[in-house]
């Protein structure tokens, strides 16, 4: 059996999708089978080989693609990694997530040498940071998209936490991750985030897809999210998932002992959460 087809994809397939290929490559070895490619294609930026050679990954013989030029068969899994563009389109039955990475390259001249090599490092740490969701992303129902929610997506948030019995108080206030089938709202799972304190909240999925995986990767991405925005801990209030939370090291601790600034949360104010168990995991670094 062939090793399962990862695609990564941005506008040029020069920098962002070049370093997740080259560090992909150097984590997953032949368990996977690797690929970038890009819309409009041009070369490999010269600062993504510089900055992938500080880790031990050359790219200086990988080119730019074009994704059309991608056989579709194998690909299980397509990554897009655009931020402030339009990303390709492939036209597969395929799962797929959205991480919007910034662009590092730039022509404006006001930007330093030494600007441009940080800036690739940036996008180099943020891609790596995430490539262990790759694992459980793959197990994901076929035809899953996994991505931050946007403004369309709140009224269907809101819909799917009232069937999940879930308090709609401070969703406004949210950072969301979402995740459909065939373009239907079938999960999502939020952070906020009070200066240093994060709050894991609102993780619902569809009763039909609660066996699906859906859940562990969307609570995964919000503690990859926390870490890379520098939480030390996350902490989160359930009435009725402690178990499945313990999975993922989180421990009870006392109402109590909570950082000051998440009383700020209406999670911690609303009737529906006062006998709600605390919890907290540590986030490693």
């Amino acid at each position: 059996m062939s090793a399962p087809g990862v695609l990564f994809l941005c506008v040029a397939n020069s920098a962002r999708s070049q370093l997740a290929e080259g560090l992909a490559r150097q984590r997953f070895g032949a368990a996977l089978q690797i690929q970038s490619a890009g819309s409009i294609p041009t070369k490999v930026n010269p600062y993504a080989i510089e900055t992938m050679l500080e880790v031990g990954v050359d790219l200086a013989t990988h080119t730019s693609k074009l994704v059309s030029e991608i056989d579709p068969k194998g690909i299980e899994l397509v990554i897009t990694l655009c931020a402030e563009e339009v990303c390709p389109a492939f036209y597969a039955p395929v799962r797929r997530i959205h991480w919007p990475i910034p662009d590092p390259a730039t022509s404006d001249p006001k930007v330093t040498r030494e600007e441009l090599v940080e800036r690739f490092r940036t996008a180099r740490g943020r891609i790596g940071a995430r490539l262990h969701l790759i694992e459980p992303a793959l197990a994901l129902p076929p035809r899953t998209l996994i991505a931050p929610a946007t403004a369309e997506d709140r009224p269907e948030i809101g819909a799917l936490m009232i069937t999940a019995g879930l308090p709609l108080d401070g969703l406004e206030k949210t950072d969301l991750v979402v995740a459909r089938i065939d373009g239907h709202l079938v999960g999502a799972a939020g952070l906020e985030h009070w200066g240093g304190d994060w709050l894991l909240r609102s993780v619902a999925v569809a009763t039909e897809h609660r066996s699906s995986g859906i859940a562990e990767l969307l609570v995964r991405d919000r503690l990859c999210i926390a870490q890379l925005g520098g939480a030390t801990s996350v902490h989160l209030l359930t009435t009725a998932a402690r178990g499945y939370f313990e999975r993922f090291g989180f421990t009870a601790i006392e109402r109590a002992t909570l950082p000051k600034a998440l009383h700020q949360s209406t999670q911690l104010a609303i009737s529906a959460c006062s006998t709600a168990i605390a919890m907290v995991r540590p986030i490693l670094t």
